[in-house]
């Protein structure tokens, strides 16, 4: 089963019918939605990475205004090509470029050798004032594999209630929330100790909730931080900027201390 909720007018439908209303070239990443598996024999070209995995994307090398998926290591969820997300300068964090996830993006990057020690994954977002819909920041422990991705932190930004969530029923609904915070770039850290098997989650440097990395969401999962999809659910822009993974300390997001020297050798 696949978690992540695509808005609906009413009460959720059962997991058949929801997957049959979608159009046939959105694959949205819900857990609650069956997925088939990506072509095998898919290629999918990585990132540069700094030592022990460690990696980053200002996306200041891409052309402003070009499609990211294939470049860098980025991908459509399930291998679909039309879902991707387009480099943007109307915000950055780091300049020139962010990109913008909007309507029908689906947008993954994959990672791997992620399987024990501490690392903290960092995402920096901006939601301009008026933003609209329900967005989604999804962390994955297995993908892709034969349908059975698993999740391990699902976010959803809700532009209505003005909050962002903690989702675990997959339908945007939880009572674990933190304030929106728009038209201001904010950090999103999770903090994974696959040692432990636990993740912190924080939104604008303040927690959101701690629990399990393996079974947070769905049970079973594994010691891994496998990928990162970026889903927007047909709501309005979210830029994101500055995005990375470390097992080393540093204080920013990017810039601070002794990753600094491999953190601006990637895109």
């Amino acid at each position: 089963m696949r978690m992540k909720a695509i808005s609906t007018v009413g009460s959720i439908l059962a997991v058949g019918a929801l997957f049959a209303l979608q159009p046939a070239n959105l694959a949205a990443s819900d857990f609650r939605l069956a997925q088939p598996p990506p072509p095998a024999d898919l290629a999918v070209p990585e990132a540069p990475e700094g030592p022990s995995n460690n990696w980053i994307d200002h996306f200041d090398t891409y052309v402003t205004g070009s499609e990211v998926i294939g470049q860098g290591g980025w991908e459509g969820w399930g291998g679909v090509g039309t879902v991707g997300a387009l480099t943007s300068a109307t915000q950055a964090r780091s300049l020139p470029n962010s990109i913008d996830v909007v309507g029908d993006t689906d947008l993954v990057h994959q990672y791997s050798g992620i399987t024990s020690g501490t690392w903290t994954y960092t995402a920096w977002q901006f939601l301009p004032t008026g933003f609209a819909g329900k967005t989604y920041f999804i962390l994955l422990n297995a993908y892709p594999t034969a349908g059975n991705e698993s999740w391990s932190v699902q976010l959803c930004f809700d532009a209505t209630a003005g909050v962002v969530r903690d989702d675990v029923a997959g339908d945007c609904t939880s009572a674990t929330t933190r304030p929106l915070v728009l038209n201001q770039w904010v950090e999103i850290r999770v903090i994974v100790n696959l040692t432990a098997d636990t993740a912190s989650v924080f939104y604008n440097d303040a927690l959101l909730y701690s629990g399990t990395w393996t079974s947070h969401l769905l049970a079973g999962g594994a010691l891994s931080v496998a990928a990162v999809d970026l889903f927007a659910n047909v709501a309005t822009s979210a830029f994101y900027d500055d995005i990375s993974v470390s097992d080393l300390p540093f204080g920013d997001g990017f810039e601070g201390g002794n990753t600094q020297a491999w953190h601006m050798t990637v895109p």
